[in-house]
């Protein structure tokens, strides 16, 4: 497919945007959700308060866009750990590699966290968060998890291949929270190795 041409106008409100998301990201890391001000995310990417609200309803609105950045990335980052695959053993080890990736990066992992918490005191920032969601994944998940990463194993403890991709990284993020809190009980290194414990367990992989 033939890369998509922009104007003058949509290449320069393009990377407006990209940078808005940047320095938000930057922001939002450094000072929290609920504490972040629009005022630095705008000072920090080097534009006007009001260019912000030309792109986002406010920061809500930018967070959630920071949200399907992050699942659009990791959906590349995920086709490219799988192209080299041909089995669905391959896909399983491809996925392992970037469950474990994520491991090793937690900030956003973090953020996330945050924001999830503050959504479940925010009703509808739950239902928005939700409808972002809803935008990005496939209405047939279970089936596209299936064909990638096999049937799962049958019996009473069978569980369904999205219910294992998504416990599996909320698990992770379990360990993730508890290591933010209290390093001594969990140190970052053993993050890393309790999260190839987990998703070996997860996925039969022992």
């Amino acid at each position: 497919m033939a890369p998509e041409k922009l104007n003058k106008h949509e290449q320069k409100t393009r990377e407006t945007r990209a940078s808005l998301l940047k320095a938000a990201e930057e922001i939002f890391l450094r000072d929290g959700y609920e504490r972040a001000e629009l005022g630095e995310i705008a000072k920090l990417a080097g534009r006007t308060k009001g260019a912000i609200y030309a792109h986002f309803a406010g920061k809500e609105e930018v967070f959630l866009a920071l949200v399907e950045l992050h699942a659009l990335r990791r959906r590349a980052l995920m086709q490219e750990y799988l192209a080299a695959a041909k089995t669905k053993e391959d896909n399983l080890r491809a996925f392992r590699q970037l469950y474990l990736a994520y491991a090793e990066d937690g900030t956003w992992g973090r953020l996330l966290m945050e924001f999830n918490f503050y959504a479940l005191r925010h009703p509808e920032s739950k239902k928005n968060l939700d409808r972002v969601y809803a935008t990005i994944v496939a209405e047939d998940e279970e089936a596209r998890y299936t064909e990638l990463l096999g049937v799962p194993r049958k019996g009473k403890l069978a569980v369904r291949r999205t219910a294992s991709v998504y416990g599996a990284f909320a698990m992770l993020t379990g360990l993730m929270l508890q290591s933010m809190f209290n390093p001594r009980t969990v140190s970052e290194d053993e993050v890393k190795k309790l999260a190839a414990k987990v998703f070996d367990a997860v996925f039969d992989m022992n």
